[in-house]
């Protein structure tokens, strides 16, 4: 007894005799009607048993979905936040290779935020106008994109590779990340580590959590607008007092090195006067883009007072916080800035203190860096102190 394709039992027609002479008609009609019924009882199990197996892992996939969304969701800073995510479309996607690339609204570029798989070099030179590149078209379009083979594929742009070579294949999951209708940047997925191909189910998947990380991004962009000093997009002092003491909580628990400088630019008050309230500012905006550029983003750089701003330095001795701010006055002294047409120079004096186990709190820390503050200052400016 066998099935053909279309599925109903039968026997070939050869064996028949056999049947008849052996077996008798009324139990060859009984044995037909039994295989008719196991066929229909058992195929539909067969069926049954293959969806229950696609519905468990659709349950799976969406629970784990929510478990990476629920870690996303727990940081509110974004430095964080975005290797968090990187992380959960790792693991949902089953890739090796990806990044995410915010909106840059100054700039009005998409820029590499957090990425796996990549070289440093892409990393930070890779930055895409709206419409350019698949993430480009993308973050353009508000709409997922799905390729399953790059060389047959005109809106995929190697940035590197050489135009006379022939482009790789990959295959590619391009989804925006979107809240109330605005693009917050782009997502884009390769190199499944199964080498298979990227299916519609991956990108309605992906989507759910796309749309779960770009809440929790822009979440964190409110927190970091409450937190953040609206002229220099430095942190502001309270914020910076609140990481102070934690800092110096791990310190003194863990016995790790903690450092701090305290910043004051030189002259500023006769700045002002000659050159009037916007200069001033344009000179805090120069000094904290500087701040910003030589500093980790583990550092902690913030506004203290209206020209002074300081750097929390986790996991750095004193030795090494000395040299920072060395590099510090040195670059400000080099360095100008453009207003008016014309160019502009500071300098700048820099306190340096450390934490050791007698100090009581972080704020025994700021008072001391603020004295050798003052320290430089009456030495001349334009020096260190420490």
């Amino acid at each position: 007894m066998r099935t053909d394709t279309g599925g109903y039992p039968i026997i070939n027609a050869a064996f028949l005799p056999i049947f008849w002479e052996h077996v008798g008609v009324s139990n060859l009609v009984t044995l037909l009607s039994l295989a008719a019924v196991a066929y229909l009882v058992f195929g539909p199990m067969r069926k049954m048993k293959r969806q229950e197996k696609k519905i468990k892992t659709a349950v799976e996939d969406l629970k784990l979905i929510q478990d990476l969304g629920k870690d996303v969701s727990s940081k509110l800073e974004i430095n964080e936040l975005l290797p968090g995510i990187m992380d959960a479309f790792v693991k949902a996607g089953k890739v090796n290779k990806g990044s995410i690339m915010l909106y840059n609204e100054e700039t009005e570029l998409l820029e590499i935020r957090a990425a796996v798989g990549l070289s440093d070099r892409a990393r930070e030179h890779i930055k895409l106008k709206i419409g350019e590149g698949i993430a480009g078209h993308v973050a353009e379009t508000g709409q997922p994109f799905l390729i399953n083979d790059t060389q047959k594929n005109e809106i995929y742009k190697d940035f590197f590779q050489s135009p006379t070579q022939s482009r790789p294949r990959e295959t590619i999951l391009s989804l925006p990340l979107i809240v109330k209708g605005r693009v917050l940047g782009v997502v884009t997925l390769d190199s499944k580590i199964t080498g298979e191909q990227f299916l519609r189910n991956d990108e309605r998947l992906l989507s759910i959590l796309a749309s779960q990380a770009a809440v929790s991004i822009n979440n964190a962009y409110m927190y970091e607008m409450a937190i953040t000093d609206g002229l220099t997009k430095v942190y502001i002092r309270r914020h910076f007092n609140l990481r102070l003491e934690e800092e110096v909580s791990k310190a003194r628990g863990y016995d790790r090195p903690l450092s701090i400088l305290f910043i004051d630019i030189d002259h500023f008050k006769g700045f002002n006067d000659t050159y009037g309230h916007q200069l001033g500012d344009q000179a805090r905006i120069h000094l904290c883009k500087i701040l910003k550029k030589r500093t980790r983003s583990v550092d902690i750089v913030a506004r203290y007072g209206g020209e002074e701003f300081i750097i929390l330095l986790p996991e750095t001795p004193k030795d090494q916080a000395m040299l920072l701010a060395e590099r510090i006055r040195k670059y400000v002294e080099r360095g100008s800035f453009s207003a008016r047409g014309n160019e502009y120079k500071i300098t700048v004096s820099i306190g340096v203190a450390s934490y050791t186990s007698n100090m009581e709190s972080g704020m025994e820390l700021i008072r001391i860096a603020d004295e050798k503050l003052y320290e430089a200052k009456n030495a001349g400016r334009n020096r260190i102190a420490g």
